[in-house]
């Protein structure tokens, strides 16, 4: 007799090994032959099991298949928490304890950045996504720690092995920074990196052999700036240095922890917060689309911008053009993001349209969104009915796709559901996507969002959402359909879900990496001769003569 179970039959394998899967930002899987619209539902799908953390999970949860650890090979996930801490789990396994641990010392209360600060509470510690390097099997983290001997404060970038967690490459390496200003925190000319008043909230960009990190300010206590940082992949060592504010203010990256986002011609872009904006005379530019290249060792330049007419009133406001990040649409030269305000701007790289008091020189401006605030990043797929899609889904307000059309998007969503996100703040909800290619009936909406309240320097519960990513008004799933099985607890704020061979991966406030999947397994049992069995979603014909076994798969 032989027994098969689908867990162990070798399928297409994916990576997930930055935020929102790929430089682009475009938060897609299209290599899921698993999960699809006819097997995501309360019946076939919930959630298997959980793993226990030490702390918030703000990060996405990155995800290597087939890798040795331990004498074994395993489908490992990767997660990091606010307590300065990283894991790997086995991805499959609910058993298993996990693979490795380490720890990086004693995160920063958020008191210490301002009593009243509670935009990231209790403790901040790993905030952004680490990012991967598949060929030197190394994980890039940042760390937030406190002294607790001085009480000083840092920032450390660490590059770990992949099966072990061993610190490689000499690290860890301090980060500090210091570029020629007069803005905020100069000291004789010179503006220094403050490791207490800053946060590192991007997802980590690993590009042409650098690794660069991104900062904001921390409850918008002054003094803060926009920094990159870039530090090399194989010495930690400090290559490159931007200050988007450095004769001003303000001017942070956070973009609701999407990462950072590069082009083939290893330019990065990134859309800042509030701040000064003087581009002529002091090189300031809050509230701003920003091309920078990478080309000109050893340092960072803005080489194109995109600001809109109104940024001074965007500043007054507090609506943040940078409240969200930039997603690539693939095989354009277009850029889209959207801020505080709910605008969709898209712009083309080869001419972001700068500055003008009268007008948006950008491809286009439309209100993607009525919601409260926008905060995070669009996703994008190349549907079998509709073409190019983006999807946004902010709080007190639908998710919605929009159509791209000969190089510009229909300005009436193509698709929107019917439910409304939890009205709130900070409510916006994290995507992805998963399909098989553009095959139709594969394609799936993920969204993980509060389930009630307002999420922003609070802690609430959370839900977790599968859509028919080519008919919005058909949800497929939610995890409060069967709470008991599946309930998501405490809502993971702005970490988008993973999804990687039939598995969902879901971070949360409830010191929990939740994993979701197909509830039941199948398996078979063979006579001398032949036999076929079938589930509702796949096949398997198997024949055995003479000693020859033959395994037909398919799975729909």
């Amino acid at each position: 007799m032989l027994l098969l179970g689908l867990s162990s039959l070798c399928l297409s394998q994916v990576t997930v090994t930055t935020h929102h899967n790929d430089t682009s930002r475009t938060g897609q899987n299209l290599n899921e032959t698993i999960l699809n619209t006819s097997n995501v539902n309360v019946n076939t799908f919930g959630k298997l099991f959980s793993r226990a953390v030490d702390g918030q999970i703000y990060a996405q949860p990155l995800y290597m298949p087939n890798l040795g650890v331990g004498g074994t090979t395993r489908n490992v996930v990767y997660v990091a928490t606010q307590n300065d801490s990283v894991y790997a789990f086995d991805a499959d396994d609910p058993a298993s304890s996990p693979l490795w641990q380490v720890n990086f010392g004693t995160p920063v209360p958020s008191t210490d950045v301002d009593p009243s600060c509670a935009d990231i509470t209790p403790q901040i510690g790993i905030t952004s996504t680490p990012v991967i390097d598949t060929s030197s099997s190394t994980i890039y983290v940042v760390a937030k720690t406190k002294n607790t001997t001085d009480n000083n404060h840092h920032f450390t970038i660490h590059a770990l092995d992949l099966t072990t967690g061993a610190e490689k490459f000499g690290g860890p390496t301090e980060i500090t920074a210091q570029v020629p200003g007069t803005g905020v925190e100069n000291v004789g000319g010179t503006v220094t990196l403050d490791p207490l008043q800053q946060f590192n909230r991007p997802g980590l960009l690993l590009l042409n052999g650098i690794v660069y990190v991104a900062f904001g300010g921390a409850c918008e206590i002054q003094p803060w700036h926009g920094w990159i940082l870039g530090y090399s992949a194989s010495t930690l060592q400090q290559v490159a240095a931007l200050n988007t504010t450095p004769n001003g203010s303000d001017g942070g990256i956070w973009g609701g922890g999407q990462g950072l986002l590069a082009d083939s011609a290893n330019n990065i872009y990134v859309m800042t917060g509030n701040g000064t904006f003087d581009p002529t005379t002091g090189g300031d530019y809050g509230n701003s689309v920003l091309k920078i290249s990478t080309a000109s060792p050893p340092g960072l330049s803005i080489v194109d911008y995109f600001t809109p007419t109104n940024q001074a009133a965007l500043d007054a406001a507090d609506l943040d053009l940078g409240s969200g990040g930039p997603m690539a649409l693939p095989g354009t030269n277009l850029i889209v993001g959207t801020g505080k305000d709910g605008v969709v701007r898209l712009v083309n790289t080869m001419n972001l349209g700068q500055f003008s008091a009268t007008t948006n020189n950008n491809v286009q401006d439309f209100q993607g969104t009525t919601g409260v605030v926008f905060m995070g990043g669009p996703i994008y797929w190349n549907s079998p009915n509709n073409g190019p899609v983006i999807y946004i889904w902010s709080g007190n307000d639908a998710l919605k796709a929009y159509q791209l059309v000969n190089g510009i998007f229909l300005t009436t969503p193509v698709s929107q559901s019917t439910i409304i996100e939890a009205q709130g703040y900070s409510n916006s909800v994290p995507l992805s996507l998963s399909a098989n290619g553009n095959q139709a009936g594969t394609g799936i909406v993920w969204g993980s969002g509060a389930f009630a309240g307002n999420a922003n320097q609070q802690t609430v519960g959370g839900i977790l959402r599968a859509f028919d990513a080519t008919a919005l008004t058909n949800e497929l799933w939610d995890s409060k359909q069967n709470a008991a099985r599946d309930d998501v607890g405490n809502y993971g704020k702005l970490s988008p879900p993973t999804i990687a061979n039939g598995k969902v991966y879901l971070a949360t406030f409830s010191n929990q990496l939740l994993v979701y999947g197909l509830l039941s397994d199948f398996s078979i049992s063979i006579s001398p001769n032949s036999a076929t069995t079938s589930t509702a979603n796949s096949r398997i014909e198997i024949a055995a003569d003479t000693g020859q076994l033959s395994v037909v798969i398919a799975v729909s």
